[in-house]
């Protein structure tokens, strides 16, 4: 029964959608939610750093280390270089003043003023003499003299001249940096005292750190671009590798590597051509064995097949016993059969000899005919206004085998279909089946479409009637179409699956 009357009937798949997520309007719209791609399997969700990323980070921080180890070294041996000349030209200079002093006081036709305002003192330069308990010095703020040691010199330095030993001592003196220099003169009674201020040097310093660490942070940066160009040459090859990885997982087996000019890269292209070919005459030969074992076993099928029609001819003169067995060998002799052509189509998909009979068609009256065919006709179908007249460019038989088995599958293990909507979302069209039976577990649901699976009723042939190949079938037919399978629950009970195929407008442009 195909119509629009039965909406009402079933929860309307467009329930699932977000709210605020359009549907299209009219009696007809139904359908599954769109725009979500097949769930994937559950992956951490920490983030990691990608090779090319781990390679740039290593030559940035490499970069970093080195260049941050050769300017600090470069700074403080530049910095202990200056200040030693410095403090060495500030003694000398000092030593040569206080001779000045000593021969002018020893001379005695000057006074101590007179002795300190003859030096000839660099700027920034202060000049002490004590004599007799009393302070003489240059600065103006000290004055002429004074019996209080200046607030510039250090207490320690005086202490050591007083004692007769010639002294120096760098550190902050008043508010800038300097060094004071401190010479006894014992054949006048006097100590003599001179500060430098060491603030031109310590302004060139900061000019130098300013310098090297700029060019720091340049060789770090130019690390990271070198890293960057570095690791993208590291893991090019790689990308090739994993390009021609993705085809041949995608089917095409006899896809290779080239030639490596590198002769490391060259072992490993080698050995990854290598076991791509094994892999290859490994796959053939067992779609060959399977192809062989289901041709040899069509003709004792189709003569066993014969017999029990013989048989039921005869099942009037059978006991109840006889006719209980003759029921059960019918029902195996057809689920073989079904089985026998399943791996019949099976060995045409893994020996890549099931070519698609490609022709443009409307799905929505692909899914009307297939079901209208269908023994079961009581399976409503939906189609929305947006997917009416929408067309793919597919194999005819292989879609319906498709549908069929979807069909197939809710009748075996669901007790029916409930529905099946056809939709449109944008390059895509979207065929569902629902079913309000037991529903897929979660945990089924990565496996439900492999080779002989047939769920936790597997062993049990009443519960399981099928062979686990017609979902395997279904996803190899719509794979071979540029689309996927994929199975949801059903709002309200039961399992949902849905069928995704790229669209295509009327003269073969298909969408992207």
């Amino acid at each position: 029964m195909i119509g629009a009357g039965l909406a009402n009937w079933l929860p309307h798949p467009r329930a699932l959608r977000p709210k605020g997520v359009n549907s299209p309007v009219g009696v007809q719209s139904g359908g599954p939610a769109v725009g979500s791609q097949p769930a994937l399997p559950y992956r951490s969700q920490r983030h990691h750093f990608g090779i090319r990323a781990r390679v740039t980070a290593a030559f940035a921080a490499g970069a970093a280390a080195l260049s941050g180890a050769l300017a600090a070294s470069t700074f403080v041996l530049a910095r202990h270089y200056l200040l030693n000349q410095r403090e060495s030209v500030a003694t000398v200079a000092t030593y040569a003043n206080a001779g000045v002093v000593e021969r002018e006081l020893a001379d005695g036709r000057v006074d101590l003023g007179q002795a300190l305002s003859s030096l000839t003192m660099a700027q920034g330069t202060s000049a002490f003499l004590y004599r007799d308990g009393t302070w003489y010095s240059t600065e103006v703020s000290v004055g002429a003299e004074g019996v209080s040691r200046p607030v510039l010199l250090p207490s320690s330095l005086v202490e050591v001249v007083e004692r007769g030993t010639p002294a120096r001592q760098r550190e902050a003196i008043g508010n800038q940096p300097g060094v004071a220099v401190g010479v006894p003169l014992p054949s006048v009674g006097a100590d003599y005292f001179e500060v430098h201020s060491l603030s031109e040097l310590s302004a060139t310093l900061e000019v130098l750190a300013s310098v090297v660490f700029a060019c720091a942070a340049a060789t770090t940066i130019a690390g990271l671009l070198v890293g960057r160009w570095a690791s993208g040459r590291l893991v090019r090859p790689l990308r090739g590798i994993a390009d021609v990885a993705s085809a041949i997982s995608g089917g095409a087996l006899d896809k290779r590597l080239p030639e490596a000019a590198d002769r490391d890269l060259a072992v490993l292209s080698n050995s990854f051509n290598d076991m791509v070919a094994a892999l290859e005459e490994r796959i053939k030969r067992d779609a060959r064995f399977a192809s062989d074992v289901s041709h040899e076993l069509r003709s004792p099928l189709t003569t066993i097949q014969a017999t029990v029609e013989v048989l039921q001819g005869s099942a009037g003169s059978l006991p109840a016993d006889g006719l209980l067995a003759m029921g059960m060998l019918k029902q195996e002799v057809a689920r073989f059969s079904s089985m026998v052509q399943d791996l019949l189509e099976m060995a045409r998909f893994d020996a890549a000899a099931g070519e698609l009979d490609l022709e443009e068609l409307a799905l929505d009256d692909l899914v009307a005919n297939t079901v209208r065919a269908y023994p079961d006709r009581l399976v409503p179908v939906f189609v929305s206004p947006g997917a009416t007249n929408t067309w793919v460019m597919g194999d005819r038989r292989r879609l319906q085998r498709a549908l069929v088995n979807l069909l197939d599958n809710a009748k075996a293990y669901a007790g029916g279909a409930v529905g099946v909507y056809v939709e449109r979302d944008g390059n895509y069209a979207e065929v569902t089946v629902d079913d309000a039976g037991p529903g897929v577990q979660p945990c089924e649901r990565g496996a439900i479409f492999e080779r002989f699976y047939r769920g936790a009723a597997a062993g049990r042939r009443a519960a399981s009637p099928g062979s686990g190949l017609g979902l395997a079938l279904v996803e190899e037919h719509v794979r071979a179409h540029g689309g996927w399978v994929d199975v949801a629950e059903r709002p309200g009970g039961g399992a949902r699956f849905i069928v995704r195929l790229p669209v295509t407008t009327l003269g073969g442009t298909v969408g992207s």
